[in-house]
């Protein structure tokens, strides 16, 4: 975050020829850095969804299948990224590595739950083997595997959290996403370094803001369907809807904190409060809808219309004249795919996890869209390079 704030101080003298604006956040380093991330975040959030489907719903489950099929998926998306960075066959490898890595969480879940001690189950093994697969001469195993350590520590807690049922899981699982996104600026840079054609740097200010506006709309996604787990579970009150409310609040405190490095504080407190009465109406859109109350859901839909265009009305007053097409159209979706994971959440559909799926990569589009507009209205705060 502070990277990113530094972005309003301006960056010094830069070559004509270093890509700003939307050009820099369109350079291949930068666009990698922000896929890794959004990645790296997602298929935290979706083991933690996983491991609770599974145990709530038992492993044959057609919901729990489906989730371990959507966790798949989310592997499927890293090992992309990683093809993007190291190539096809190291992929291919590292692909093979995180599936068995999901294998391993499922079975440190069912210890958990069990109330066993939880003895070495092969995760040092597992994460010995992919930093020796993604090393480079720039990026030594040793130095990779101490990197990726506090982010499978923290999962693992995350994991132990959900399996025991304690109202801290969602606190930890983004504790987890977090830490598990300060490696892509790592594997951006040594990927960088081996193959000339990604151009731009993966530690600019535009990838700065592009890998925040990926990670912290991939976060708010998951963070809401966490809370919606909750709601859905039948809780009205209570220490674990306080507790996964927490954590979404936080996330929407990052997204605050994202237009305040570009806008001011109050522009950015202005936007947060719009978020947050925007997940207040998602959360009530999930219990009306466990309650088959067509009023309190006609209501909720009505305040998310409401959010959309208090949104789009900020940004006309910090953009005048600015583009709000793509913005508009970002937020439409956002929410139209939200309500619908929602509402399979409700009824305890195994499409949930595609939903979810199709959930966060429409959030994404809205901090897409939002650091579009910045970039438009100041590229000279945003070198690539």
């Amino acid at each position: 975050m502070l990277a990113v704030a530094a972005l309003v101080a301006g960056c010094g003298d830069e070559p004509a020829e270093v890509p700003r604006g939307a050009a820099g956040l369109s350079a291949p380093a930068v666009k990698l850095r922000a896929e890794l991330s959004a990645a790296l975040s997602a298929r935290v959030w979706l083991t933690a969804f996983s491991v609770r489907t599974t145990l709530v719903n038992g492993a044959r489950s057609p919901t729990a299948l489906a989730a371990r099929r959507t966790l798949d998926a989310g592997s499927k998306a890293l090992a992309s990224r990683l093809a993007d960075a190291f190539g096809n066959r190291t992929a291919s490898s590292a692909l093979v590595l995180l599936r068995r890595q999901d294998k391993l969480w499922a079975g440190l879940a069912r210890t958990r739950a069990a109330g066993k001690a939880v003895a070495d189950i092969g995760l040092d093994e597992n994460r010995t083997a992919l930093a020796e697969l993604l090393s480079t001469d720039d990026l030594p195993a040793a130095e990779l595997r101490e990197e990726l350590e506090p982010a499978d520590a923290s999962l693992a807690a995350a994991v132990g959290a959900v399996a025991t049922g304690a109202p801290r899981a969602p606190a930890r699982t983004a504790i987890a996403a977090l830490r598990a996104t300060r490696s892509a600026a790592t594997l951006a840079l040594a990927a960088a370094r081996r193959r000339p054609e990604l151009t731009g740097g993966p530690t600019s200010p535009a990838a700065e803001l592009a890998d925040l506006a990926a990670s912290a709309f991939t976060d708010s996604a998951y963070a809401q369907a966490a809370t919606d787990a909750v709601v859905v579970a039948g809780a009205t009150r209570g220490v674990r809807l306080r507790a996964a409310t927490r954590t979404l609040d936080a996330t929407t405190d990052t997204l605050g904190q994202f237009v305040a490095s570009v806008y001011g504080e109050d522009a950015g407190g202005r936007l947060a409060a719009l978020w947050s009465a925007h997940t207040v109406a998602f959360t009530d859109y999930a219990r009306a809808k466990v309650n088959a109350d067509a009023v309190v859901a006609q209501r909720a839909l009505v305040a998310l219309k409401r959010f959309r265009v208090e949104t789009l009305g900020l940004l006309d007053e910090l953009d005048p004249g600015g583009p709000r097409r793509r913005l508009s159209t970002a937020l439409t979706r956002h929410v139209d795919t939200a309500t619908a994971a929602i509402r399979a959440q409700a009824t305890n559909s195994p499409k949930l996890g595609s939903r979810l799926l199709v959930a966060a990569k429409a959030s994404r589009a809205v901090g897409r869209a939002l650091a579009a507009r910045f970039a438009r209205q100041f590229p000279e705060k945003l070198p690539a390079d």
